[in-house]
């Protein structure tokens, strides 16, 4: 098998658990060497990020741990140089560390409010600062963002409905400042089922379907097709992700005449049919 990311050098925050997890495992699995990036700890103390750097290293992958916060600038730095040190370069971004907590806007403190939009909306900030210099270097990179329908439906808690909108402005904007650079952007509002939202997918009043397969996994190997070359004309979309369900949202704002573009299968895809399906619509 051809392993699409060989060689390339990849940072995944909040790898320890969830979407992060999955990415983490999907870009090993493609041959990339991998920082896990996580604060958590199991049920038993462990570290969430040297559970998964475990998996990775079981099955051949190179893999190393980060366990500093995305919510500091500092942290940003400290993750983005465990990649550099180790590695050599920082050519793939994926920003999955995420927190959550419900509550409506009467009584979310500001305690609740400094740390949702920490972790979210400043921790993709304080990655990809990071990390642009380095790409720009090498003319080349990957930076995959994690948002949500609830940035525009829904009322799951003010901060995280804010700060998820904030992700998108911020995709579309590093999106076209670093076009020029080799370095395309991109961010997926998904569907799965992880510890943060285990329960069934709330109906938020928008029209996208969703799967009865709502693992992390199935997120993954969409970004993991972005983080490749293939994938290199692919630039400032935000894209929708349930089970086998994909679709390409319109950009918000634009007069008529262009759509969202809807795709889906049953089971998972790989690597191989994105580029098959996806490329010839928006690559």
């Amino acid at each position: 098998m051809v392993q699409k990311l060989q060689g390339k050098s990849a940072v995944v925050t909040g790898g320890g658990d969830g979407i992060g997890r999955a990415v983490a495992l999907a870009l090993a699995a493609e041959g990339a060497n991998v920082v896990v990036n996580d604060i958590g700890r199991d049920a038993d103390g462990k570290s969430a990020a040297d559970n998964v750097v475990e998996e990775i290293k079981a099955a051949n992958g190179r893999t190393v741990a980060n366990y500093d916060s995305v919510a500091s600038m500092q942290g940003g730095d400290n993750i983005i140089k465990t990649a550099t040190d180790n590695f050599g370069r920082i050519d793939i971004l994926v920003n999955c560390a995420g927190n959550f907590k419900q509550v409506t806007t009467m009584d979310i403190t500001e305690d609740d409010w400094d740390s949702i939009m920490a972790v979210h909306l400043k921790g993709h900030f304080s990655c990809a600062k990071a990390a642009v210099p380095e790409m720009i270097k090498q003319k080349s990179g990957r930076i995959i963002n994690i948002s949500s329908r609830a940035a525009t439906f829904g009322a799951a808690s003010p901060a995280y409905n804010t700060a998820k909108a904030g992700i998108l402005g911020f995709t579309s904007m590093l999106a076209e400042e670093q076009k020029g650079n080799g370095i395309t952007v991109n961010v997926i509002l998904p569907s799965a089922q992880t510890k943060l939202f285990s329960g069934p997918a709330p109906s938020i009043g928008d029209n996208m379907p969703i799967s009865s397969e709502r693992g992390p996994e199935f997120v993954a190997p969409v970004i993991a097709f972005l983080a490749t070359d293939e994938a290199c004309n692919i630039n400032g979309k935000y894209i929708y992700v349930s089970g086998g369900y994909i679709c390409v949202y319109a950009r918000p704002l634009q007069l008529p005449g262009e759509a969202h573009m809807l795709i889906g299968k049953t089971g998972k895809w790989t690597i191989d049919e994105l580029s098959q399906a996806l490329l010839p619509l928006i690559g």
